[in-house]
Parts: structure tokens; sequence; C-alpha cells
């Protein structure tokens, strides 16, 4: 009897340490796995502008930009793909229109801005060499905005100088793609780097665009709904460190501006506030960095 005891109580012995290296193994794997990360649809990032234009104001109705643009959420880009029929590739820098249906992405594989309607299946390309004057295999396209009722689309160019890589500072002119006509139209002329500010609600923008010389300041603002616009030079100012503020009901923009004839031999900076309830601008020497339009 007892050497059965002792046998069984070996064999459990022998079971525990054979378990506790089975648990150390184990854990030691699960130190060591690889954790995969999901892949996640490009956030696009909105805002520049113009300042010497050969058409003072939009031509056609206007839209927005000047913060983030509300893509909505799709599961994945593979999704994204297969509900709007366009290579993964082709989303790197995409815009879902605010009902879904449309989807405008730069496709560098095809030197092109492909939009594409999910419901008719339409799909139109709009090649690089028609929207940016210099060399094209430099240049790239961005989406901007869609307007609040899903209609237009406001894009414009990115390019690079020569070796260098493609920096969002160097946007190129304004455009607007209009979803019923199926035709497009410039805007807005660039002519050195210009930044374009959309609200977040797609029914207004405000672009600023520097002469070449940072001598003049050209400033626009638009309404796209109702097609008012407004448009002056200001000379003595820059764009600075692109400090600026939507209020909450996106009817005020404000930002800062670098003063160039400095007030007392002093550089210092002012606060340019666009209301376009009064669709006016004005100019503000005192002002809170931390809270730019006072809400």
């Amino acid at each position: 009897m007892s050497s059965k005891k002792k046998s069984r109580a070996g064999e459990q012995i022998a079971t525990y340490f054979v378990l506790a290296g089975m648990a150390v193994l184990f854990l030691a794997a699960c130190e060591h796995q690889t954790v995969l990360s999901t892949p996640t649809p490009t956030v696009t990032l909105i805002q520049r502008s113009p300042s010497q234009t050969s058409t003072p104001y939009p031509t056609t109705t206007p839209r927005p930009t000047a913060t983030f643009s509300p893509t909505p959420t799709l599961n994945s880009l593979a999704s994204l793909s297969v509900e709007f029929n366009i290579p993964e590739i082709c989303l790197f820098n995409y815009l879902v229109s605010r009902d879904e249906n449309w989807i405008a992405a730069d496709c560098n594989l095809e030197r092109e801005l492909i939009i594409i309607e999910k419901l008719s299946g339409t799909r139109i390309a709009i090649p690089y060499q028609e929207i940016y004057n210099g060399d094209s295999s430099l240049a790239m396209s961005r989406p901007l905005m869609w307007s609040s009722d899903n209609r237009f689309l406001y894009f414009t160019t990115v390019y690079r100088d020569g070796e260098y890589d493609f920096t969002f500072d160097d946007t190129g002119s304004l455009y607007q793609f209009d979803t019923e006509n199926r035709t497009w139209s410039i805007l807005v002329h660039a002519i050195y780097r210009p930044y374009y500010f959309f609200s977040e609600d797609g029914e207004r923008y405000v672009y600023f665009n520097h002469n070449n010389y940072y001598t003049e300041l050209e400033v626009g603002m638009v309404e796209i709904l109702t097609k008012k616009s407004k448009r002056v030079v200001l000379k003595g100012y820059m764009i600075s460190d692109l400090e600026y503020e939507w209020s909450r009901n996106m009817n005020t923009f404000a930002i800062v501006l670098w003063e160039l004839q400095f007030r007392n031999g002093t550089p210092g900076n002012v606060l340019l506030k666009i209301d376009f309830k009064k669709m006016d601008m004005e100019i503000i020497e005192e002002f809170d960095r931390n809270n730019l339009l006072g809400e």
C-alpha cells in the first residue's frame, strides 16, 4: 500500500512540474508576441489660402475649411475600399462627404484626384496636370472640405520642391468641384503658400494669400450657401504661427498676425477678427492669446 501511495505521490509531483513548465513557456511566449495595429482612416487636416488672385471674389458657390475635416469614421480602409470600389492604395489622403455618399481621394499612383459617388457608382478623375501648373510629378491633390449640403468639394494641390518631401505648407490654389454639374472651377489663385480655413459645419471659409515679398496679405471671407463674400488687402501683416480659433457657432473667426510695421519700434502681434454676421473684419491690438475670441 505504501509503495502505491508513494508512486502516486511521485506521479502527482511530476505532473505538477510538467504543468508548471508549460505555464512558464506560455507566459514567455505571451511576452514576446507581436501585436499588429489595425489601420485607421486618414484624418485630413484643413488650412491655407491665397493673396493675389486673378478673381477677386470666388465666382461660384464657395465652401469651408480651417481645422480638421469631419471625415466619417468607417470601419477600416478595407471596408472603405469595398464600399466605394476604390483601391486602398488611393486612400492615403481622402475625405468622405457628410452623407457618406461621396468620397474624394488623392490617388498618387494614378496621378489624379478621384471622386466617387457610392449610390450611382459615378467615378470622376481630375488629373494632376489639369490642376497644377508646374511639374505634375512633384504634385499631389488634397481634399479640404465638403459643403454642408454635400454638393461641393473643396480641394487644393500640395507640391514639393525638387528633392524635398511633400509638405502641407506648400499649398496651391483653391478649387471647387460641383457634384451636380460634374465640373470643377478655381476659386482662389495661389501666389505664395496660401492658407485656407474652413468652418467645421462646411458653410463658410477664410483664406489668406501672401504676395512674393510678404508686403501684402490678401484676406477673403466666403459664405458658401448665401454666396456672400468680402476681400481686403492688408499691408504690413503676415501669418504668424497659425494661432487661430472659430467661435462655437462658427460665425466668427480669429487669427494672430505678425505686424511688420512695429509699434514703438518693437515687433508684435495683432489679432484679426472676422465676423460673418456683419461680413466685416477688424484688427485688435490688445488680446488674450489663450482665449482669442473671449468665449
